[in-house]
């Protein structure tokens, strides 16, 4: 068994690229070895990991060649091999020079069809330090970066410039090249700053001890409890505390070799500005962490984090928090000259922004948006004209210079900037939300008013986009339709009182805009959106429902999403009970027979006095006494006791199909049979189309 030991070192890796460029090593190397015949049962990752200027993986217990490969080859049959006399004719010479031996050593392969010539190659594994070199070169040529670069006069593709290599099977070098020349060797490279020499190594474990000598910490949860340490500790030295942010943690492990965290101050003027405004000169632009206190509230303080030791940290520390300086100042300067002009007066401005060249400026949008709060408002008992109000003024604030500075805290400085203004607390509040939630994990807007002008945002942007063909395609989704609709989902879901019609929402969507300006009219863009939803809410609800659940619902063509997810509940309720597997076979039948039978047959009426046989009488006397009573529960959205009700017809149905024909010759019969049939259909139908559940394996 080998040991191979690979290292690419390269130029910084971008932050948010290293987690996942880890995880790809780690699985593409042993997939590589697996094709090649290198892999054993035994072969194991021993570790795997990355730094800003290295991704490195150690793996043991490696093939040293490929098993020998034994191949058996059929030949021509022995009728076609040999002529009378026994001499081999051009069909067995033919086979016998293709494997590359004399007719006499051909063996005899006796089946069941009968005999054949056959041979039997045995080719031997190549060795494993003549395989790696290609695969190795291979996976880094191939390797699968969200974005590349070429360097120099080169043609090779990588995140950022590879500088050195280290390929090692059993001490020995593994000639790995890359397309541009670069060959690797045994020789590391430790900190830029703190050893930046190369450090010769033989295997993993002396690769280890010299990147540790290197001042490399190679782990990046290491890089990251050490990070998180040093900011509790110096948080707590400035008398406050740091709030866990596992984004910020990661970005900050993936910036540094040796994290070193160091704790700054600014001007205790400075926290004037709104906290958000601080919190994102901080963490966005500069990967501080901010500190607070133990009320909660910002202190003047951060915790940066430095790549390297040095003597007097406080030079370090100036130079963090002068660069820091000059973003507050920036942003104090901003919030006292936007504060000058009062938020409603920046309404026009918005005329000159485009939204979109096909749907218009910012300010068509606005005025589309108040419209269609509006009606949201009426339609849930809100406040249409706080509604009106805040959708009018939801979008002012991109004209602003903070917004401008940090697009980050659009919406947020809307906000502020309303209340400033003099606007009612719940308009500020519903402008600061709108834009959430902006992902699954993002928090829904806290008032009622900030769902309404959210989704008033949201449906606005969907039927533009629906309308002139600018639905998503593929993994194309510019302006992040399945956002927004997954969006709108969760806040018509989440909480009480937001029952959404959702044909009629966009239909007066659609009314909103100005003639001529949509290329579809609002009926194609409703179906096409509701479609559009279902297969949103489909991803939504299939960590708690079977997809068999929604499509059962979905046929019903229900534009009310809460209405619906009511419906797959009760379904899934169902789909635990004893008649669930019977009932819908029962149903699945009914649909076939119906589809099969004429149309005269299929819209008769059942006639009481025509039912003669027991079976058809006793299921004509349940199916009277459950569906009015389901159709009530149906009535009230109590559809888990509409389907408990059905599910009593069990037994009828049974009979029903066990005793009679339905197709019977007899006309008046047939009619009344099929009759019955409908009517359970259409008392199912009333919940759902059962037939489309998938019955238990």
């Amino acid at each position: 068994m080998s040991a191979l030991l690979w290292e690419i070192g390269c130029e910084e890796i971008p932050s948010r690229m290293l987690p996942e460029a880890v995880a790809q090593l780690e699985t593409a190397v042993p997939e590589a070895l697996r094709q090649a015949g290198l892999w054993d049962d035994a072969s194991v990752v021993e570790w795997c990991h990355g730094t800003p200027r290295r991704l490195v993986i150690a793996i043991a217990g490696l093939r040293e060649r490929q098993i020998d490969r034994v191949e058996e080859r059929r030949g021509p049959p022995l009728e076609r091999a040999f002529d009378a006399q026994g001499n081999p004719t051009p069909a067995a010479e033919g086979f016998a020079r293709v494997c590359g031996v004399r007719v006499a050593d051909l063996e005899r392969l006796d089946t069941p069809k009968g005999s054949y010539l056959a041979c039997t190659l045995r080719a031997p594994g190549a060795e494993a330090r003549l395989l790696l070199p290609d695969l190795l070169a291979g996976i880094l040529t191939r390797f699968p970066w969200p974005k590349s670069m070429r360097w120099g006069s080169g043609q090779m593709r990588f995140v950022r410039p590879v500088r050195w290599m280290v390929a090692l099977l059993d001490g020995e070098i593994i000639p790995v090249t890359t397309v541009d020349g670069l060959v690797a060797a045994d020789a590391t490279r430790g900190h830029r700053f703190m050893a930046p020499g190369p450090c010769v190594v033989r295997n993993a474990g002396a690769y280890l001890a010299a990147i540790a000598r290197g001042r490399i910490m190679l782990s990046l949860d290491e890089r990251k409890r050490t990070i998180w340490s040093g900011v509790e500790r110096l948080a707590a030295q400035a008398g406050g505390r740091a709030n866990p942010d596992e984004g910020l943690l990661t970005e900050n492990a993936g910036l540094t070799e040796w994290p070193v965290p160091m704790l700054g101050r600014f001007d205790p003027k400075y926290l004037e500005i709104p906290p958000e405004v601080l919190t994102t000169s901080m963490k966005h632009h500069q990967k501080y962490f901010p500190v607070r206190g133990l009320d909660g509230k910002l202190l003047p303080n951060f915790v940066a984090v430095a790549n390297l030791e040095v003597a007097d940290p406080s030079v370090l520390v100036k130079g963090y928090e002068r660069v820091l300086r000059a973003r507050l100042e920036d942003a104090a300067f901003y919030w006292r000259e936007d504060r000058r002009t009062p938020l409603p007066e920046r309404f026009s401005a918005l005329r000159t922004v485009v939204f979109q060249a096909k749907l218009g400026t910012l300010h068509q949008k606005a005025e589309r948006m108040a419209r269609l709060a509006g009606h949201l408002a009426e339609r849930v008992g809100e406040s249409s004209e706080l509604a009106v109000r805040a959708a009018t003024l939801a979008k002012c604030d991109l004209v602003t210079g903070m917004v401008g500075e940090f697009p980050e805290l659009q919406g947020i400085m809307g906000g502020y900037y309303a209340l400033h203004a003099g606007e009612d607390p719940g308009v500020a509040q519903a402008i600061r939300d709108h834009y959430r939630p902006q992902g699954p994990s993002d928090a829904l807007p806290d008032t009622l008013l900030g769902r309404i002008v959210s989704m008033a945002d949201k449906l606005d942007t969907l039927t533009g986009c629906f309308a002139i063909g600018l639905a998503p395609t593929g993994t194309k989704d510019p302006f992040a339709l399945r956002r927004a609709a997954l969006g709108v989902i969760r806040m018509v879901l989440d909480g009480e009182g937001l029952r959404l019609p959702l044909l009629e929402t966009v239909r007066v969507a659609h009314d909103a805009y100005a003639p001529g300006v949509l290329e579809q009219d609002a009926g194609s863009v409703g179906a096409a959106i509701l479609d559009f939803f279902y297969g949103r809410l489909k991803v939504y609800l299939r960590q708690s429902f079977d997809h068999d659940l929604v499509d059962a619902v979905q046929v019903m063509e229900n534009d009310d999403l809460r209405d619906v997810v009511d419906r797959v509940r009760a379904l899934a309720g169902f789909k635990r009970s004893d008649p669930f597997a019977s009932l819908v076979a029962a149903n699945k039948r009914i649909v076939n027979i119906l589809d099969k039978a004429p149309l005269a047959d299929r819209q008769a009426e059942v006639e009481q006095g025509a039912l003669t046989h027991p079976a058809e009488q006793g299921l004509w006397a349940e199916l009277t006494r459950c569906s009015g009573q389901a159709a009530s529960f149906v009535e009230a959205r109590d559809y888990g006791a509409a389907l408990a009700t059905l599910a009593t017809l069990r037994e009828s149905i049974d009979r029903f199909f066990d005793e009679l024909l339905v197709m019977d010759p007899d006309t008046a019969t047939r009619r009344n049979r099929l009759a019955l049939l409908r009517m359970i259909r259409e008392s199912f139908g009333r919940v759902a189309d059962v037939s489309r559940l998938e019955l238990p394996a």
